[in-house]
């Protein structure tokens, strides 16, 4: 009996700093700690060397501030910028032509009961396959060579991440396992799963405050029945609730054919909300505010490095009524999903599918939204935790005392290992309410997650150079802006 499996994006993934690279931190490895399953019993991807994919923004930022200090003084810019390069380049020597390339598997690794790949969206569950992966890395490899390039990231690296996570092995006979068909195998051949944490959406709507605009599906239904390259070729960031709604029933209704088939029926499915992606400090409200709603709004958001003036300048932003358009199309999934599960718990005659509502409790935390009063109940633990943390973009002083942040990593969309703590703890009291023998966490399991925490435990004191000098706000831009490249 598989006791917990893991469908997701890159928040499921443990995705970090933007990099695929510390599954060990995420949410479900720390559930899998409670239940017990650690080591061996519940298996996840280790196999993120050189900082992960694509760009371990984290590494790079270290790496500076262990040659240059706290501040990057003039001429120093022009060594610090082959520094970046050079911490890049391993990374993309690594995956592209090293012993982290497609054609270098783990004989020994069958598959892992967390699944999850960044850049994923609903449709991406059943569409995106091995072989779809690799067709898309040669044809990749085909444009760009053997070359490096200056700020260059592994190409493909959304499916190098995908490839590695599906099918590990290499083996032949996976080439066409999507995440539902490994869900279904661990259900008929491992002896059921008995808990699943589904986590899909996010990646439906994310683009758009990373790209700074909105490119919408046509709301008409057509997506879900079109493959997966041609649904990348249409570059859109934004699914129209129709067409969210199409793919999601479908994704519930795929899940729930693969549940059935359980030999014992006690399972249970987790669902996670979509969250506010407009919250996350990679975006900063600049001009005038305004409330609606007991929510506070600014006129414009840009990239949280940026002043209104270059927000203006370089039309560089969003405005208050494309925010709130993006809100409105997460609102209608979030209760459509709600709906889908009294719709499975009322045919299977049980409350087996249980709403995770991580939406509602990331804006509780989201500190300008609620006009600098979070709503949510932190865990008694974090009353008297210094520095204290927040949902702000982190930043630190030269002298290393943390201002601000905590909850977000460096690229200003995933979480730290702390919030990979509090969805874990989230996930966990749902769990315990479904009957599922999963402990609280203690004061001492968050002692042990605040430690594993390197940007709070280790703060980066080059931070303010991020405000100071654009060429090191450009290269965290760059970073933040290759999710699902």
């Amino acid at each position: 009996m598989t006791r917990l499996f893991t469908i997701g994006d890159s928040i499921s993934q443990g995705f970090m700093s933007g990099a695929a690279a510390r599954t060990e931190l995420s949410y479900s490895t720390l559930l899998a700690k409670k239940l017990g399953l650690l080591p061996g019993g519940y298996a996840y991807p280790t196999v993120w060397k050189q900082g992960g994919l694509p760009t371990n923004i984290e590494s790079v930022l270290r790496v500076l501030n262990r040659r240059y200090g706290s501040n990057i003084r003039g001429i120093e810019w022009l060594t610090a910028l082959s520094t970046i390069n050079s911490v890049l380049d391993m990374a993309e020597a690594y995956y592209e032509r090293g012993e982290g390339n497609e054609t270098v598997g783990l004989p020994d690794v069958r598959s892992y009961h967390n699944v999850a790949a960044r850049g994923f969206d609903v449709a991406d569950a059943w569409k995106m396959t091995p072989s779809v992966a690799l067709q898309n890395i040669r044809k990749e490899n085909s444009k760009t060579g053997t070359d490096d390039f200056i700020f260059g990231v592994p190409n493909a690296s959304f499916y190098r991440t995908a490839h590695k996570v599906l099918n590990p092995s290499l083996s032949a006979q996976f080439d066409d396992f999507s995440q539902l068909s490994w869900l279904e195998h661990h259900v008929t051949e491992s002896g059921g799963v008995e808990n699943l944490c589904l986590w899909l959406g996010a990646n439906n709507a994310l683009g758009t405050v990373v790209d700074l605009e909105i490119r919408q599906t046509p709301g008409d239904g057509s997506p879900v029945g079109m493959s997966h390259d041609a649904r990348v070729h249409e570059k859109w960031n934004l699914w129209h609730p129709n067409d969210f709604k199409a793919e999601y029933k479908l994704l519930l209704d795929k899940v729930d054919a693969a549940m059935n088939q359980n030999a014992d029926p006690n399972w249970n499915v987790f669902i996670g909300t979509v969250p506010y992606v407009s919250i996350a400090p990679l975006l900063k409200g600049v001009g005038s505010t305004v409330e609606i709603d007991g929510d506070l709004y600014f006129k414009y958001y840009t990239y949280f490095p940026f002043t209104e003036e270059i927000a203006h300048k370089e039309d560089l932003h969003l405005t208050i009524n494309q925010v709130l358009h993006i809100d409105n199309c997460i609102r209608a999934y979030n209760e459509f999903i709600k709906s889908e599960v009294d719709r499975l718990n009322t045919a299977q005659g049980r409350k087996c599918y249980h709403i995770v509502d991580i939406a509602k409790a990331l804006h509780q935390m989201a500190w300008k939204r609620n006009s600098g009063k979070p709503t949510y109940p932190f865990p008694a633990y974090f009353e008297f935790v210094y520095p204290r943390i927040d949902t702000k973009y982190y930043h630190v002083s030269a002298n290393g005392t943390m201002k601000q942040g905590g909850i977000f990593s460096l690229d200003g969309v995933h979480p730290t290992a702390i919030g990979q703590g509090l969805i874990a703890h989230e996930f966990g009291k749902v769990m315990q309410g479904a009957g599922v023998a999963v402990p609280a966490f203690t004061d001492a399991d968050w002692a042990e997650i605040f430690a594993t925490d390197t940007l709070y435990t280790s703060p980066i004191t080059l931070m303010g150079e991020l405000y100071e000098h654009e060429r090191l706000a450009a290269f965290i831009l760059q970073a933040s802006r290759v999710f699902k490249s």
